[in-house]
């Protein structure tokens, strides 16, 4: 795996010292020293690795997500979609998050005894990021024990529910520390102008951020308790839908400086190849869903196949299923052998640069969070009666979302030159991404038209599968997780998996680390096909993926 980005000084929680003589022997000076560490400096590299981490060192859940597959290019079993995992799968999901919370508590605890809301909030509300994640992976984690170094060598695990009950409220004085700097005239923001990456001391957005986190875990939960209120209160305090939180600590272009998406999954400051980008692939289950719904960001999603026709080695009969004139073709989910690199979609470049341009493209933020994401959990919370407005509101919100995601891609969209071959590529649009939109919206279509959706299924699975595409290269985290949650769009078993059973990976085993350092807490015997995070209703069989063979 590629080694972290970072653009600031490396301050995992493992390497704070509290160690007051610097020229004590047993202290390294390659190590920082907490009581010297400031906060501004720790929140730059805690929000760089915490974004870091979920799009690049987390490669694997692209696979949960069914958004990305195995390319023909690459030998190996991989174990996440053959189903056969092993603990020691998992070290790296949980080692890096808890490491991150170290450095987010060194904020928080240093905040409170100053006094300082902004910095509070912050801290409470990346607190609160990465414990969401853990428990979406795990479900019961060392929550109210962890990161308390020498205090607790040994965290309990509390029950995942608890610890959402107990974020949610984190979130709410979160929420209270914004109001409370904003109200503040003569709060200084100076120096965290810079230092915050994502949003430059700009506490309203910073408000806006926590207030969506709560509307998804919110709505993470509603299938196993009322919490109709509480996304009601909310509605006017999330993001707008067309905005979006993003990373960005001074993209260059050069070898590990770089937007982590473009560099990882895409190219190398001399504009070569990333094995990353030889290795995962689009999923012909997401390019046949654009195909078939005359999705313009299919463009920008996936580049079309350099070659024409079947496999050279007979991978891929595309003939016997009418896709030999087909440029835009992605590899059937799971399949350990698929056709090779040339003759099927790779990850578009219209997605890692947002453009056709390698000079501009490593540049780009990092999309954090996007604001469409609201926009869809707030559709599917009216056409559930949840918030006030019904049906109307549900169809306001959900074209709203699909609005917002095309103009995230504008300019990738108009970018001609990812079309410089018309035989070859999709044209590019002729005019702005919203009237893209719109168009896209008012085909012909019941599967994106919400005019033509006759019944409730219908329009749930539309916001879903919307939403889904809306996550594509951003948060494949929260796009698993819904997938678990709402069981739509309709995902596939692995093509090739020799795992028993016919089910999507439902959660992960605990790592082998735990059952190292944590014998007494450490949970063995998990199920990861049957063993459901608490807010995951069911787990039903579904249909292998179809190959092309």
């Amino acid at each position: 795996m590629k080694s972290k980005i970072l653009y600031t000084v490396a301050l995992s929680g493992l390497l704070l010292s509290s160690c007051n003589d610097w020229l004590d022997v047993n202290h390294s000076p390659n190590n920082a020293l907490q009581s010297t560490v400031t906060n501004d400096l720790l929140l730059s590299s805690v929000q760089n690795n915490i974004n870091f981490v979920r799009i690049a060192d987390d490669a694997n859940i692209h696979f949960m997500s069914q958004h990305w597959t195995k390319s023909g290019d690459v030998s190996g079993t991989y174990t996440f979609l053959t189903g056969l995992l092993m603990p020691q799968s998992f070290d790296t999901y949980w080692d890096e998050r808890y490491e991150i919370l170290a450095n987010i508590k060194v904020i928080e605890n240093n905040a409170i005894e100053n006094g300082d809301a902004g910095y509070e909030g912050m801290a409470k509300t990346l607190k609160v990021v990465m414990f969401r994640e853990l428990v979406d992976m795990f479900d019961n984690v060392p929550y109210t024990e962890a990161a308390l170094g020498g205090e607790a060598l040994a965290p309990k695990y509390d029950k995942g529910a608890d610890i959402y009950a107990d974020l949610l409220k984190q979130l709410d004085r979160a929420m209270e520390c914004f109001d409370d700097v904003i109200a503040n005239a003569s709060y200084p923001t100076g120096v965290l102008k810079t230092a915050d990456i994502m949003f430059n001391a700009d506490f309203a957005a910073w408000k806006r951020y926590a207030a969506s986190i709560k509307l998804s875990m919110l709505m993470r939960i509603s299938n196993v308790q009322d919490v109709s209120a509480q996304v009601k209160a909310l509605v006017n305090d999330v993001m707008y839908i067309n905005e979006n939180v993003t990373n960005n600590p001074g993209y260059y272009k050069n070898d590990d400086k770089m937007n982590p998406l473009y560099e990882v999954y895409g190219y190398t400051y001399l504009d070569k190849e990333t094995s990353y980008h030889k290795y995962y692939v689009p999923t012909e289950e997401l390019v046949k869903f654009m195909r078939e719904t005359n999705n313009p960001l299919l463009r920008v999603y996936a580049d079309p196949r350099a070659n024409m026709g079947n496999d050279e080695d007979g991978r891929a009969n595309y003939d016997l299923f009418g896709l030999e004139n087909e440029r835009y073709i992605g590899v059937p989910y799971g399949m350990m052998a698929p056709a090779g690199g040339k003759f099927a979609s790779k990850i578009g470049l219209g997605v890692l640069a947002r453009s056709s341009s390698k000079v501009d493209g490593p540049l780009v933020d990092l999309i954090v969070m996007p604001g469409c994401l609201t926009g869809f959990y707030l559709a599917e919370a009216a056409l559930r009666g949840m918030i006030d407005g019904g049906d109307a509101a549900a169809k306001s919100y959900y074209e709203q979302a699909v609005t917002a995601m095309f103009n995230t891609y504008e300019r990738a969209l108009q970018d001609e030159a990812l079309s410089t071959d018309a035989e070859k590529s999709r044209p590019a649009i002729t005019g702005t991404a919203a009237e893209a939109a719109a168009e896209f919206l008012a085909q012909d279509n019941a599967a994106v038209n919400w005019d033509l959706m006759t019944t409730f299924e219908e329009k749930m699975h539309a916001i879903q599968a919307q939403k889904w595409l809306g996550l594509y290269g951003i948060d494949p985290i929260e796009a698993w997780s819904e997938i678990r949650r709402t069981d739509m769009p309709n995902f596939l078993h692995a093509s090739n998996s020799i795992a028993e059973g016919s089910k999507i990976i439902a959660r992960f085993l605990y790592p082998n680390g735990e059952k190292t350092l944590n014998p007494e807490n450490y949970v063995d015997g998990i199920d990861v096909y049957n063993d459901l995070v608490f807010w995951d209703l069911k787990n039903e069989n579904v249909d292998r993926a179809p190959t092309y063979e």
